[in-house]
Order: C-alpha cells, then sequence, then structure tokens
C-alpha cells in the first residue's frame, strides 16, 4: 500500500522549486532534467511543480507563451505494452477536452525518451484539501456546488468506461474562477501495473479514502470510487475526514468496522447519501454518480437554502 507521507500522499501541487534556483551553477529543472530527460517539440521545461516516486511535473512553456503542466513518469518503457498504454492514453485523451466540466484538460499524451507523458493545461488555484482546511469554510451551498461539479467530473470518467482509482481532496482543484477540476483519474495506476511496479492485486491509494474492499486486496471498481467519494463529501460537510487514526492498522480498521459516523445537526439532511456511500460492502452501496445526484436532488429540495438558481446538480454528458 501507497500510504505517502504519513497516512496522507503529496498533493498534485505540491512545489519541489523554482527554475531560478540553483545548486552551485545547477538549476533545479536542469538537475531534474538531467535525471529524468524528456524532450517536446515547441516546449521548454521552466520550473518543477512536483515531483514523487512514479512521476515529475513540470511547468512548460511553448513559443506562444502558452503554460503548461507536463507529467513524465519513471516507469520503464522496456517492460510497458506500448500499444495497451497508447490505447489507454487515447481514451484519457478523449475524455479530456478543452470543455469538459470538472476534469482537467490534456493537451497531448504519448512516449518519447523512453518515457510515457502528459501535457495537461496548467491549473493555477488551490487544492479543495487546502480550502477545507482554512480557518473559514467556505459556504455550505458553494461547497455543495463543488460536490455538483465533482459528481459531473467523476460521472464523465464512468461512462468512458475508466475508473479514478485515487479520489481525495488534494487531487481535486478549484480555479482561480471557482470551478472544480479533478485530477490524476485513474492512469498512474494503470501504468504502474503495466510497468511491474504494482501487482494487479496490490492497493494503491491514501489510506483515508479507500474502500474496506480494496483494502482486502479486490480490485478497484465504480464502487471503490463511490467510497472514496463519500469520504470526500464527509469533509465537504463537516471540514473532518470520516475516520481518523494514530496509526494505520486502526485507520483500516476502523473503515472496515466502524460505524458510519453521525453527521452534526446542520448537515444531517445528507445523513442518507453519506450512508449510502459509505455502506462497508459494495452490494450495499449506492450503485453509480447518477443514483448520488438523484438522491442529492431530493435532498435539496428538503433544503431551502440550498436551492440557488444557476445551480447545475445535472450530471455532464
Amino acid at each position: 500500500m501507497d500510504s505517502g507521507r504519513g497516512l496522507e500522499s503529496v498533493s498534485f501541487t505540491s512545489v519541489a522549486g523554482t527554475g531560478s534556483t540553483s545548486s552551485g551553477d545547477e538549476t533545479v529543472v536542469s538537475r531534474y532534467g538531467r535525471r529524468f530527460p524528456l524532450t517536446l517539440a515547441g516546449w521548454r521545461m521552466r520550473d518543477v511543480l512536483h515531483n514523487s516516486d512514479n512521476s515529475i511535473i513540470f511547468l512548460a512553456e511553448n513559443t506562444a507563451g502558452v503554460q503548461s503542466a507536463i507529467k513524465r513518469f519513471k516507469f520503464a518503457v522496456a517492460r510497458l505494452d506500448k500499444g495497451k498504454v497508447q490505447r489507454v492514453l487515447r481514451q484519457y485523451l478523449e475524455l479530456c477536452q478543452p470543455g469538459c466540466t470538472g476534469l482537467v484538460h490534456l493537451l497531448d499524451a504519448g512516449i518519447n525518451d523512453q518515457a510515457v507523458y502528459l501535457v495537461m493545461e496548467y491549473v493555477q488555484g488551490y487544492t479543495l484539501k487546502h480550502y477545507l482546511a482554512g480557518a473559514n469554510m467556505p459556504s455550505l451551498v458553494l461547497r455543495m456546488h463543488w460536490f455538483g461539479e465533482l459528481l459531473a467530473g467523476l460521472g464523465a470518467v464512468h461512462e468512458a468506461g475508466l475508473l479514478h482509482r485515487d479520489l481525495k481532496t488534494s487531487n481535486i482543484l478549484i480555479r482561480e474562477n471557482g470551478h472544480l477540476v479533478l485530477l490524476d483519474f485513474g492512469l498512474e495506476t494503470c501504468l504502474l501495473v503495466e510497468s511491474g511496479f504494482l501487482g494487479k492485486d496490490e492497493i494503491y491509494g491514501t489510506p483515508y479514502y479507500l474502500s474496506p474492499e480494496r483494502m482486502m486486496g479486490d480490485p478497484s471498481s465504480q464502487a471503490s470510487d463511490l467510497y472514496s467519494l463519500g469520504v470526500v463529501l464527509y469533509e465537504l460537510l463537516t471540514g473532518e475526514k470520516p475516520y481518523d487514526a494514530n496509526s494505520l492498522e486502526e485507520l483500516l480498521k476502523k473503515h472496515a468496522l466502524a460505524p458510519i459516523p453521525r453527521l452534526p445537526e446542520a448537515v444531517a439532511a445528507f445523513q442518507p447519501l453519506i450512508d449510502g456511500l459509505l455502506a462497508k460492502f459494495p452490494e450495499n452501496r449506492l450503485q453509480s454518480v447518477e443514483t448520488v445526484v438523484q438522491m442529492l436532488q431530493g435532498i435539496i429540495q428538503l433544503c431551502p437554502d440550498l436551492q440557488v438558481s444557476g445551480t447545475n446538480w445535472e450530471v455532464a454528458r
């Protein structure tokens, strides 16, 4: 199991350094660029946004001055079924077209310099985790609007026949215009398996968001994505995770055996939705994003304070 730093893994938006920071006469970009080379026509690496065990993300700029985030995976390409990887990349390119709701836009993807890469829009903003950890929680109306946009993004992923596999608040960004965008939807796990770094029955994800069946080694599914969605919803409603612990063993035990926590009175109307998403057994869980949307719409109808003109609770098609 990948548990990251402690019980929480590092988020996409962690900054490793700036292009101008030097070690002797060497910039951070050139140092990482030598270790993990990637040359793409028309793009120049300007900064390092994030570096992890499995990938590095560069801030790049093209000849027109447009910035992008380029993710270069560290997997050995020789181990990959290149045909399968190209098919998967095409699926994600078709899914993440500019204009898609709730998903980061994917501009290009492929294999170059013996590495798999993604060219993504550079999203400036903060993670949902950042907003929920602040001293002043955003209004419930805004939080539920974000949840509606999250449903649109996850619904699009599932309708494309794909899974997210690592849904969490640090994989969700809020754009500067206030709209939500979902990152890292399943591709990294797929590449980890294909490259042999991860067995098909191994667990990869953040323990706070893992469903009980995934902890037992069952494969990812829409149901396990929906469990993770339930954890995110609980955080949106309360600012806290449904289960917390001082050790990994204790945390996993709570996910598997502890009762589903009760919501505070102020947001108790959402309890049926939490119960449906955090059910211990996948067969007892809400079965699709559309089912979640339908239940959410019913709750909104009972909460006049949340009936804001212009709020869209529909799943994007």
